[in-house]
C-alpha cells in the first residue's frame, strides 16, 4: 500500500545542502537505515538531465564513496548503545559487512555485524 509506506518511515531530504555538507564534514564510511530508503525519491520528478534522480546516493556513493545499506535490523543495537553509552565510550562500534558474492549484480545483500 503506497500510503502506508509513505508515512511508514523516515527518509532523508537529499535537496537541503546543509545535509550533503553535513554528511561531507562528518567523514561517514557508511550511511545505513533500517528502513526501505534512506532518502526520499521524488515521484514527481520529470528529468531536466540537470541534476540526479536521488541526489544523496550521487553524493554518497559518487562523490565521497561512503557506501548505503537499507532495511538493516537496527533495534538491538540502538538498545545495547543505549543501555552501555557512557561519556569515554559514547556510541562507538565496530562494523563489518561483507557483501555476498553475486557477479554481474548491481547490488549485494551484506552479512552486518557490529561488535560493541
Amino acid at each position: 500500500d503506497r500510503a502506508t509506506l509513505h508515512e511508514s518511515c523516515a527518509v532523508l531530504d537529499a535537496n537541503d545542502p546543509a545535509l550533503l555538507q553535513w554528511i561531507t564534514d562528518s567523514q561517514l564510511s557508511v550511511l545505513i537505515a533500517d528502513n526501505y530508503a534512506v532518502e526520499d525519491r521524488p515521484h514527481n520528478f520529470q528529468g531536466d538531465n540537470c541534476r540526479a534522480l536521488l541526489p544523496l546516493h550521487e553524493h554518497c556513493l559518487f562523490k565521497l564513496g561512503v557506501h548505503l545499506g537499507e532495511i538493516w535490523h537496527l533495534t538491538p543495537l540502538a538498545h545495547w548503545l543505549r543501555q552501555h553509552n557512557t561519556p569515554e565510550r559514547g556510541n562507538r562500534f565496530l562494523l563489518t559487512a561483507p557483501p555476498l558474492r553475486l557477479p554481474g549484480a548491481v547490488g549485494a545483500p551484506p552479512c552486518p555485524v557490529a561488535t560493541v
